[in-house]
């Protein structure tokens, strides 16, 4: 496991040691159609608990941690590393941030962020004048 260990002092308490685990960008597909624009995210051993997702600021944030697992024998060759998942997007304009929802299954995020209204195509009607 990659760790990287500080020593960090916190106002006026004392010194507090900080343990921070090795962050990845996770494999992300963006899929667009006339509605809504959709995120795909592969977090394999995420926990649905384990993810956050935020919008702030136009930036839409996916953080995750991976659990650690406990190997059933003593290892001979090992190549997993427990990681964390983080990545930011820019979100386009016209999206409606109060519609974006979210869910996880078998390892997959989807990410809906839904267009506004005045985004979508629409066919203006011609009157006679």
């Amino acid at each position: 496991m990659s760790t990287n260990q500080g020593l960090t002092r916190q106002g006026t308490h004392a010194p507090e040691r900080v343990q921070q685990r090795a962050t990845v960008a996770p494999l992300v597909d963006v899929y667009e159609n006339r509605d809504e624009v959709l995120l795909v995210a592969d977090l394999p051993g995420a926990a649905k608990d384990s993810i956050h997702v935020h919008l702030d600021k136009g930036q839409l944030t996916i953080e995750a941690t991976r659990a650690e697992t406990q190997p059933p024998g003593t290892p001979v060759a090992s190549e997993y590393q427990a990681r964390d998942y983080h990545r930011i997007f820019a979100i386009p304009q016209g999206i409606d941030g109060a519609k974006i929802a979210a869910q996880f299954a078998d390892g997959v995020l989807c990410v809906r962020l839904p267009k506004s209204e005045s985004l979508k195509p629409r066919r203006i009607e011609v009157r006679a004048g």
